[in-house]
């Protein structure tokens, strides 16, 4: 299995780094984030490890930490060399008009302390705000240098189609939530258009938070993991690389945890056991 992957012109590893949590939590009553002190350096040492393993599509929002995981972020890759990673961050709500995506994204570059971003997404197709609104503003953000690429996140089809249309540069990325027990938000339908207009699809919970993983109780999940003689994680993420312009963002923050993810680009699964697994019915996610 080939796992070469693209995002615009740039080569990143399929299973890449997600940062949700990290640095900060979220009040789930008004899902308000909050920023959390004191546990940097062990998140700066996951991050650092997944990087040394070859993870080098870091994914992180303005949102997270109420702007502090784009912190922990900027320090975990500072001295690093820049052009060998892939960072991506998201635009919330309250910077969503044309005008403020840039601002923005400047306040980004300055917690993570760097000169640009690789891609830019819209966090969500905010009902508040006209998507014209923030389709621009992100454009406006390739045009000053700020992002190499834009993206839309928590976007249907025809969300993203429309989003397409009001763009002047490119599309490309879209992030949903996806995993191998939740597949509705990257239908059939919308997969071929992405791979047709060369847009990367991007699964945010890859491992359903953890019910693909230490959790997992989905018997044909585990007779496969036992047949390939790997994790139920490795052969959810690996299920998921397979399809073609698909990339994972699991966050992990223990070593082993960050280890056995990179280990689901190490094996191949049959075809035949790639289509038993697509046909298992979703399940209630948490």
């Amino acid at each position: 299995m080939n796992f070469n992957k693209k995002i615009g012109d740039k080569t990143v590893n399929p299973v890449g780094i997600g940062t949700w949590m990290m640095g900060g939590g979220i009040y789930l009553e008004s899902k308000t984030t909050y920023a959390i002190y004191g546990t940097e350096a062990e998140e700066v040492i996951a991050i650092r490890h997944s990087i040394e393993l070859g993870q080098n599509h870091i994914d992180t929002a303005q949102m997270y930490g109420a702007g502090h995981t784009e912190e922990v972020v900027g320090e975990a890759i500072e001295g690093l060399d820049r052009e060998s990673l892939f960072i991506a961050s998201k635009v919330w709500k309250s910077h969503a008009t044309q005008e403020a995506v840039s601002y923005s994204i400047e306040d980004m570059l300055q917690r993570m302390k760097i000169e640009y971003l690789d891609l830019v997404y819209i966090h969500a197709p905010f009902p508040e705000v006209e998507m014209a609104e923030y389709i621009q503003g992100l454009n406006g953000a390739i045009d000053k240098g700020l992002t190499k690429y834009i993206g839309v996140s928590n976007f249907t089809l025809e969300q993203l189609k429309q989003a397409v249309e009001l763009s002047k540069h490119p599309i490309t990325a879209v992030q949903n939530h996806f995993n191998l027990l939740h597949k509705a938000e990257f239908p059939e339908e919308m997969k071929s258009y992405c791979v047709e207009n060369n847009i990367a699809m991007v699964a945010y919970r890859p491992l359903g938070r953890k019910m693909l993983a230490d959790e997992c109780t989905n018997t044909t999940l585990l007779e496969m993991a036992k047949k390939y003689e790997k994790t139920p994680a490795q052969i959810a993420l690996n299920w998921l690389i397979s399809q073609e312009s698909m990339h994972a963002i699991p966050k992990a923050s223990k070593l082993e945890n960050i280890e056995e993810n990179v280990g689901a680009l190490e094996f191949e699964i049959s075809e035949e056991d790639l289509s038993t697994l697509s046909k298992l019915p979703d399940e209630t996610q948490k």
